[in-house]
């Protein structure tokens, strides 16, 4: 059973996303308890979690707190609950710990914030799908102008639809080769059946003869 802090912190990040206004969530986490947020991930998709402490949570007001920060601690699984990653936050949302991944498993991935400070703290969450995920400021803003960055990410993305594609191929020939395996075993029990029928008939004429034979009704 989902609980029910988990059910608002999903019902935040949807909101988020299909907003389309940012794709950020801040969550407020208690002292000493641990908040829990979700995302479908599809197979072979590229996900990317930050995280990234506001501040110690004080009669609804933030303060910045270095030392509280490093109290807190984030961890990402996959749907079959496995870890794949944890690190404490810090305050710097410039230097903020982030995870990259390409989902071997379609399902749900979930991150978790751990507050072991005794103040509540805010934690922003940004998580990020798809083809965008790549790093393209690491190309270098002094090789590249603004026309060649652009191609570059349009080229990626040409390669992920067309990796998609090539999947959805294999997938049909896959179909298609056990749809033709099964026909053939079709067609030879259907030739092995017409060959037992067959020598039955031959060796109940045989029979029959032999039969009426000893009997010299022939």
């Amino acid at each position: 059973m989902v609980r029910p802090h988990l059910r608002h912190a999903v019902a935040a990040l949807l909101v988020a996303y299909t907003s389309g206004e940012t794709d950020r969530v801040l969550v407020d986490v208690a002292a000493n308890s641990r908040r829990c947020l979700g995302e479908e991930f599809p197979e072979d998709a590229l996900g990317r979690w930050k995280f990234s402490v506001a501040g110690v949570v004080k009669h609804g007001d933030l303060k910045r707190n270095s030392e509280a920060a490093q109290k807190v601690r984030a961890t990402v699984k996959d749907p079959s609950k496995k870890l794949l990653w944890s690190a404490a936050l810090n305050d710097d949302a410039t230097n903020a710990p982030a995870f990259s991944f390409t989902a071997t498993t379609p399902g749900l991935y979930r991150a978790c914030v751990e507050n072991r400070h005794t103040k509540p703290q805010r934690v922003a969450i940004t998580v990020e799908q798809g083809w965008g995920v790549r790093d393209y400021a690491a190309v270098g803003e002094g090789v590249f102008g603004p026309v060649e960055k652009q191609l570059d990410d349009s080229d990626h993305m040409l390669r992920d639809i067309a990796a998609e594609m090539d999947a959805a191929l294999n997938r049909e020939e896959r179909l298609r080769e056990g749809a033709e395996s099964g026909r053939d075993r079709v067609e030879l029990f259907g030739v092995v059946s017409m060959g037992v029928l067959f020598v039955t008939a031959l060796w109940q004429v045989v029979y029959l003869r032999s039969f009426f034979r000893s009997k010299k009704l022939l």
